[in-house]
């Protein structure tokens, strides 16, 4: 039978990354986050430090760094946010290969559109402003700047998905949308676990 994945899309402080890690646990997969991060790394053999500040970054068409280092795997001269997306799409089609598990972000569902994976597409969001409090609750923030922290996340997650993929970030494209305003955590984890146990 082909690996099941879940691919998590989420709005900035919609709690997306912490319903990723307890589907990890209630499931008993992993999941992958931040690590594609050094995986792609070190399928490129590039310095995290160069690579990190384009994760889950568009390319800035006036304001860009290349890469010049790295193996035969890396592609020369192109943007940071380009080569990190090609090898960060590597090792997801990889992983997807060899074992069921839980994307976060990193357009996975949209990389894994033509594997054999059984793909799980789901996008947690909320309105913007319970995410902002989550937000001002979570990292000791001013509403403010809890305010401008999400507006500007939303906006780089968006301006990445839709680079990549010419889909709408938070479209009617995804198999499960959940609104955490609305439902529980528990709630949330119940709705994709039974979605992904149903996965044949």
């Amino acid at each position: 039978m082909e690996n099941r994945i879940i691919c998590i899309g989420r709005e900035f402080g919609s709690g997306g990354h912490e319903v990723g890690v307890r589907l990890s646990e209630r499931l008993g997969i992993k999941v992958y986050e931040k690590h594609l991060l050094y995986l792609a790394c070190q399928y490129g053999e590039l310095s995290v430090k160069t690579m990190e500040s384009s994760d889950e970054k568009a390319t800035n068409p006036y304001l860009f760094q290349t890469v010049h280092e790295g193996n035969y795997r890396v592609t020369r001269g192109l943007p940071t946010s380009e080569v990190l997306f090609q090898l960060q799409s590597h090792e997801i089609r990889r992983i997807a290969a060899r074992e069921s598990c839980i994307f976060v972000g990193r357009c996975a569902d949209y990389v894994l559109r033509d594997t054999d994976a059984k793909v799980l597409s789901v996008f947690v969001g909320a309105p913007v402003e319970q995410r902002i409090q989550r937000k001002m609750n979570q990292e000791n923030l001013s509403y403010q700047k809890a305010k401008r922290l999400v507006h500007k996340m939303d906006l780089q997650r968006r301006k990445y998905y839709e680079h990549y993929t010419r889909t709408l970030w938070g479209g009617n494209h995804y198999d499960l949308r959940l609104d955490s305003s609305q439902l529980s955590m528990e709630q949330m984890v119940d709705q994709i676990a039974a979605a992904y146990e149903a996965l044949r």
